[in-house]
């Protein structure tokens, strides 16, 4: 380590005309910054919400996670379609991903979803677990949207919703039927 902070002075002083304790500074944070070496060993929560989920971007060696702005990828062929992982970004894109990665990891979850709006999310959560025939306990006091949805798309479709007072938990398990899919909660609420 000491033979790598000499010759990041040796380095600065080159290039720069700077004191001896600023280089000495400069070098050691340098050092302290190279990668995969500046975090040993467990860490604290506020860490994780920085680095969780975070390894240097490939293409341009970032350490943090850069804004890919991008609507469109660059496919090979037909053939090779997705085969890089994102070919448009309101499927998918590198920036999504990790911040999918670090909740996951922040929240000792087995993945995660990110959405464009609260709706999107409620949409997928019920499409992904209910069925004609399915019943969901959900707040009473949901978002109006979610509500409307429940009420005016799902239950059409053959879906139950009983909206309960979730300050009691009883309340929840009182409202229990043998075909609940899913007990849905939101907060904030309205």
């Amino acid at each position: 380590m000491q033979q790598v902070r000499h010759s990041a002075q040796r380095l600065l002083a080159r290039r720069c005309n700077q004191s001896q304790a600023w280089q000495t500074l400069t070098a050691t944070r340098l050092q302290a910054t190279k990668a995969g070496t500046w975090i040993d060993g467990p860490v604290n929560l506020e860490t994780d919400l920085v680095h969780a989920g975070v390894s240097p971007e490939a293409g341009s060696g970032a350490i943090l996670t850069p804004l890919f702005l991008s609507t469109t990828f660059v496919q090979d062929s037909v053939e090779d379609y997705l085969k890089k992982g994102y070919s448009y970004s309101r499927t998918n894109n590198p920036t999504t991903k990790a911040l999918e990665i670090k909740l996951a990891e922040i929240e000792r979850g087995a993945g995660a979803s990110a959405f464009g709006t609260g709706m999107a999310a409620t949409t997928s959560a019920i499409c992904a677990t209910m069925k004609a025939g399915d019943h969901c306990v959900i707040t009473d006091c949901s978002y109006g949207g979610t509500n409307r949805s429940c009420r005016e798309f799902f239950t059409p479709l053959g879906m139950e919703f009983t909206f309960v007072d979730f300050s009691d938990p009883e309340n929840v398990r009182k409202a229990m039927k043998p075909n609940t899919k899913l007990v849905f909660s939101e907060t904030p609420a309205n």
